[in-house]
């Protein structure tokens, strides 16, 4: 009989699953994001390096736990650029909406205590501006030139 088989440690297993990713290409076909002939040169830390992992649906922030339910790995390039352009403009905007809620909460808690309401500090912002008004836009080559007042060429009795 053999001898038993040394079991594989959990970093060459955890590189192995790395190396299953698959992204569409750019004729939409699925490819490797590390190639089998990359991986063959590459150590397991080597290739467990190339990635971040994403806390995924529930973002670290909004408490996201650090569960295998709640965490994609992602190569770094694209980890980064989700970060940069998915996950902080939504966090930003969750907390503006929790901050706009608990203002509102704060205002009607005081009006059913009968307190007096404070008016918010800041003036509203206007949607339109008070500035110039923009004028008409004309095209370059019109008829009348910019400057020179239009002069109306009809006859005036004229049936017309």
């Amino acid at each position: 009989m053999s001898a038993p088989r040394k079991s594989i440690s959990l970093r060459t297993k955890l590189a192995s699953a790395l190396l299953t990713i698959v992204r569409p290409n750019d004729n939409g076909e699925l490819e490797r994001v590390i190639p089998h002939d990359m991986a063959k040169q590459m150590s397991d830390d080597q290739i467990i390096s190339l990635f971040h992992f994403d806390h995924y649906p529930v973002p670290h922030a909004h408490d996201g736990p650090d569960e295998a339910w709640n965490l994609e790995p992602r190569p770094i390039v694209e980890h980064r650029g989700i970060t940069a352009k998915v996950d902080v403009p939504r966090i930003a905007k969750a907390k503006r909406l929790a901050k706009a809620t608990n203002a509102l909460a704060a205002v009607l808690a005081s009006k059913a205590n009968g307190e007096p309401v404070e008016a918010d500090p800041k003036p509203c912002k206007y949607v339109w501006p008070k500035g110039r008004k923009i004028g008409q836009r004309r095209p370059q080559n019109s008829a009348r030139p910019p400057n020179k007042p239009c002069v109306d060429r009809r006859v005036v009795g004229s049936d017309a």
